[in-house]
C-alpha cells in the first residue's frame, strides 16, 4: 500500500509541474510567440522572432522613480525593435531603438515612475530580451 501511495504521489507531481517555466536570462524557443514575465519589481519581455512585425503595450506596476533598463540581442538577422516608456500622464519619457549594432545595453531611468511600455518590432528576426527592474 505504501508503494502504491508513493508511486501515485510521484505521478501527480510529475504531471502537475509546469514545463514552460523560463529562467531569467534565457531566450524562448517558440518562434514569434513573445513571453512577458512580471514580478513585483521587474518586467521581462522575451522574444525569438522570425520576420515579425508586432506592437505590444504593457502596464508596469512600479512605484519607484528609479528603474534599470536592460536589453540583450542575440542572433540578429534583420529588422528592428523599438521600446518606448510612458509615465502616468501618457507622456513619452524614454525610447530606445534596437538594431544589429547592439548586443547588450543597460541604462538607468531616473526621475519619473514608468507606467506603460510599448514594444514594437518591424520585420524583426533574432532573439531579444528586454528587462525593466525597479531599483532603490
Amino acid at each position: 500500500m505504501i508503494k502504491f501511495a508513493f508511486i501515485l504521489i510521484i505521478i501527480c507531481v510529475t504531471y502537475s509541474c509546469r514545463e514552460e517555466i523560463i529562467e531569467p536570462g534565457n531566450f524562448v524557443e517558440k518562434v514569434n510567440e513573445p513571453v512577458q514575465l512580471r514580478e513585483n519589481s521587474s518586467y521581462t519581455f522575451l522574444l525569438n522572432a522570425e520576420n515579425l512585425t508586432m506592437n505590444i503595450s504593457a502596464p508596469l506596476y512600479f512605484s519607484s522613480s528609479r528603474t534599470r533598463f536592460n536589453v540583450k540581442l542575440a542572433g540578429y538577422e534583420s529588422g528592428y525593435t523599438s521600446v518606448e516608456v510612458q509615465d502616468f500622464n501618457m507622456v513619452e519619457r524614454f525610447s530606445y531603438f534596437v538594431a544589429e549594432d547592439v548586443s547588450y545595453h543597460s541604462e538607468l531611468l531616473d526621475g519619473y515612475v514608468p507606467a506603460t511600455i510599448n514594444i514594437r518590432t518591424n520585420n524583426f528576426t533574432g532573439k531579444i530580451q528586454i528587462e525593466f527592474r525597479k531599483t532603490l
